[in-house]
């Protein structure tokens, strides 16, 4: 997983060359493409589109080189088509769950604004964590992994910080990943 929270520190930084050098070693040790291709899927919730498709076309070029000179990567689980993505009520249901699950059991609700309180329960914690490529723990490594490269976002941060444990991980977990990442790749705000 370490591996893969690099990368992900590195698609939110947006530094291409060194996630390149990344992603061939997070290959080399064993992450799966699928699991590279949903990191960087989900983590244009976070850090937007154009770093997660500069991602995915690093990614893409890496596999196709990889490829050319006759390395076969593991492509691991199978994408499958949640079937939240077919029902927004159940999308809906399942993002407020996962939400409240996040926020440590406690019903999150931004009513100050009702589209961004309902694109985060549908569409981020329902469609998104409906993908079953990772467990909502490792999703939330994925984001502290992302959030901690970020300039500007240090309540997102903090946040997703005890949410990584709500969601499993223990905060020695936690701790270690974020150290790992600002001693390793001088990824900490």
């Amino acid at each position: 997983m370490l591996l893969l929270c690099g990368c992900a520190a590195l698609e939110a930084r947006g530094d291409l060359q060194r996630l390149d050098v990344a992603i061939r070693m997070a290959l080399d040790g064993g992450v799966s493409v699928n699991e590279l291709k949903d990191a960087f899927a989900q983590l244009y919730a976070y850090t937007g589109f154009p770093r997660s498709l500069n991602a995915l076309n690093t990614l893409e070029h890496v596999l196709s080189e990889r490829e050319s000179e006759g390395i076969a990567d593991n492509e691991g689980k199978p994408f499958r088509r949640p079937a939240a993505w077919d029902d927004a009520k159940l999308a809906l249901q399942l993002g407020t769950d996962m939400q409240t699950r996040d926020e440590g059991g406690t019903p999150w609700n931004y009513s100050f604004c009702p589209q961004a309180d309902y694109y985060m329960k549908s569409h981020l914690f329902g469609d998104i964590f409906a993908c079953d490529q990772f467990t909502p723990a490792e999703r939330e490594l994925l984001t502290v992994s992302a959030l901690s490269a970020m300039d500007g976002v240090t309540p997102q941060f903090e946040g997703h910080k005890e949410c990584a444990v709500f969601m499993g991980n223990t905060k020695g977990q936690v701790d270690y990943l974020c150290r790992w990442l600002e001693e390793k790749h001088s990824m900490h705000q």
